[in-house]
């Protein structure tokens, strides 16, 4: 046990090294606005919500470097996830829902000295959870599934603490499971794409 605490604490002081300093790194705070689409489930769906597009909200966390590395937490909320306004028919059963996107990235991007001014683009990927709520007469239900996410897009500044950042990016259940959504037909997936676009604070 004391020769694997010692190895785990030397490997996280040399990524503690190697990972930009303070004074090299710098902080985004970006609130974000966009669209969900593209949305596949085995979740019941009786008003074929999932099909369309809904707006989100949510932001990002972003530390980042003068190299190419860095870490993003990442937060997209999409209400009415579930939810058609056109008609179908019949009264809609779906009175509430949503899904939310929690994940933790890493980020891969240009030196910030080639791009200082310029659009700065980059990739990110990680691990989270996307939880699913739903309100209807027929089978309510809420759940946190384990998901990836993966996606990219470019940030630009128009001054020195200011920007524009977009971000095109699609989630994924990890495992397909009956026990991890509510009311399934099959085994448990869900995923979706978004778009989002937000302006950046630096700090």
């Amino acid at each position: 046990m004391p020769a694997r605490f010692l190895r785990s604490l030397a490997a996280g002081v040399l990524l503690a090294l190697t990972f930009p300093s303070t004074a090299a790194a710098e902080w985004h705070f970006v609130p974000t606005i966009g669209w969900t689409f593209q949305a596949d489930t085995s979740i019941f769906d009786p008003d074929e919500g999932t099909s369309k597009v809904h707006w989100n909200f949510g932001g990002t966390v972003t530390l980042l470097g003068s190299g190419i590395l860095g870490v993003e937490g990442m937060f997209v909320w999409t209400p009415g996830f579930f939810q058609n306004d056109e008609s179908l028919g019949h009264p809609p059963l779906v009175s509430k829902s949503h899904t939310i996107a929690m994940m933790g990235n890493a980020v891969l991007t240009t030196p910030r000295q080639w791009t200082e001014y310029g659009l700065r683009p980059f990739v990110s990927g990680g691990l989270g959870a996307l939880r699913v709520s739903r309100t209807d007469v027929t089978f309510p239900g809420t759940a946190n599934i384990p998901a990836f996410n993966i996606g990219g897009g470019a940030i630009g500044f128009l001054s020195k603490r200011t920007g524009v950042r977009f971000d095109l990016r699609y989630y994924n259940n990890l495992t397909p499971s009956e026990d991890t959504c509510p009311t399934t037909i099959g085994q448990c997936h869900l995923r979706y794409m978004t778009f989002t676009a937000g302006v950046v604070i630096r700090r």
